[in-house]
């Protein structure tokens, strides 16, 4: 029975301390959402005549002018009146891509609710806060700002803006701020709603040279020329059989059909999938600045990946080696390709990569293809990766070891410019 009671403290001041940190975020929301007033600048000299002719009938006495601080009393109660009972109530929702790219321009859409069944809302500004989440030290003062002229009683409004970002990252949009001055422009009322939204801006692609079928099929650039023309879902022709239910129209042969008068189809080989590995070697002396060397090593492997996985004739297994390990292994789906450009959009480089294990997250495709292709920012001392990572008598298991025996190695290293012949890099714009 004693323990039972011991248990239930612990229990009772947590549920207590639960709570509090519900009422205090409640509280804090609250606070935030309540609509605020503040002079303008044009209201503050309003309010300073307003003072010299209240005086100023004081001392004299005279009764026209303590009727027209009155009547400029009343205007500015109008003002904070009015902004006040406009901006409560309402709420905005965006509409956003969770995905966007480098130097690309997209359009956010504000929709502005207002639920009040007799009052309107004129001239609503809104302001909504950009930072940058990931990757960290890089700092981002913007905002986007829109302006609805008019929201009617339970009605909506749309008002647009557009963002063009010229560094990947992860960005949070938000929160909202809106505000207005109608109807005399002496006061400014605002009100703050939480409706923070990120969004993956994932680095900029360039486009591949024909030159870069050598790096990725160096045994098979051969073989691999005869079968470029080929379909995703087709390959080597090599004969001919009689229609089956699914085949397409487009493998009918009409000349034996009309010799035979039965329908017969190509027949092709089945398309063999090619294994690529890529390792990521991020490697920065300066990890707190935007280094270019860093920024065009992930643009080539975005748009390495990027072109095989459109392709969708081969699998790509690429291993990220910066200041957190990532690996990605078959990508073949738009939306396997998606989940690694989100990480390479928030990678950050590190004065020591991990190569060994990245080196052991490849270990299985490795296996089928122990071709392995290093793009990284440093130059290669040793021609062979093996040596760089330890010898074989180094790794801890059988499977490294007969990885490292048979690995062949392809580095390129960006800062001397030999990626330059196997793509075409995207040009840099200038936005926020």
């Amino acid at each position: 029975m004693p323990s039972t009671e011991t248990e239930r403290l612990p229990s009772f001041w947590a549920t207590l301390w639960q709570r509090w940190q519900r009422s205090r975020r409640r509280n804090r929301i609250r606070s935030r959402a309540q609509v605020r007033f503040r002079l303008s600048r044009e209201g503050i000299h309003f309010l300073g005549v307003l003072l010299f002719i209240f005086v100023g009938a004081v001392i004299r006495e005279i009764n026209l002018l303590l009727l027209l601080a009155g009547a400029m009393i009343g205007l500015l109660m109008l003002q904070w009146r009015f902004n006040t009972r406009t901006l409560r109530g309402l709420s905005i929702h965006h509409q956003l891509p969770r995905h966007v790219t480098a130097a690309q321009s997209i359009e956010v859409n504000c929709e502005i609710t207002n639920p009040k069944r007799l009052l309107g809302a004129w001239l609503v500004s809104v302001e909504d806060g950009l930072r940058v989440i990931e990757p960290r030290g890089r700092k981002l003062t913007r905002r986007g700002t829109a302006v609805v002229d008019e929201i009617p009683p339970s009605g909506r409004a749309q008002a647009q803006y557009q963002l063009t970002f010229s560094r990947r990252g992860k960005y949070r949009l938000g929160p909202s701020t809106l505000s207005t001055r109608f109807p005399i422009g002496l006061g400014l009322g605002w009100r703050i709603i939480d409706t923070a939204q990120d969004i993956y801006v994932h680095p900029q692609r360039g486009e591949l040279l024909p030159r870069a079928s050598q790096l990725l099929y160096p045994e098979q650039e051969g073989s691999r020329k005869s079968s470029s023309s080929a379909g995703v879902h087709e390959a080597e022709f090599f004969g001919l059989r009689p229609w089956a239910t699914g085949d397409s129209k487009r493998w009918i042969h009409w000349r034996t059909t009309a010799r035979l008068g039965e329908l017969a189809v190509r027949q092709f080989e089945k398309q063999q999938r090619q294994q690529i590995c890529v390792l990521l070697d991020l490697y920065s002396e300066q990890t707190n600045n935007v280094d270019p060397m860093v920024e065009l090593a992930i643009s080539f492997a975005a748009t390495m990946a990027s072109e095989i996985a459109m392709q969708a004739r081969d699998n790509l297994s690429i291993s990220v080696a910066g200041r957190r390990l990532y690996t990605a292994s078959h990508i073949q789906s738009p939306v396997l390709l998606g989940n690694l450009l989100d990480e390479l959009a928030v990678v950050e480089p590190s004065q020591t990569p991990d190569l060994m294990g990245a080196l052991h997250e490849l270990s299985k495709p490795l296996l089928s293809n122990p071709f392995l292709i290093v793009v990284s920012t440093r130059p290669s001392k040793q021609t062979d990766l093996k040596e760089l990572v330890g010898q074989p008598k180094r790794a801890q298991d059988r499977l490294m070891q007969r990885i490292l025996t048979r690995l062949q190695v392809r580095w390129l290293n960006v800062s001397n410019g030999e990626v330059s012949g196997y793509w075409t890099p995207p040009t840099v714009e200038s936005a926020i």
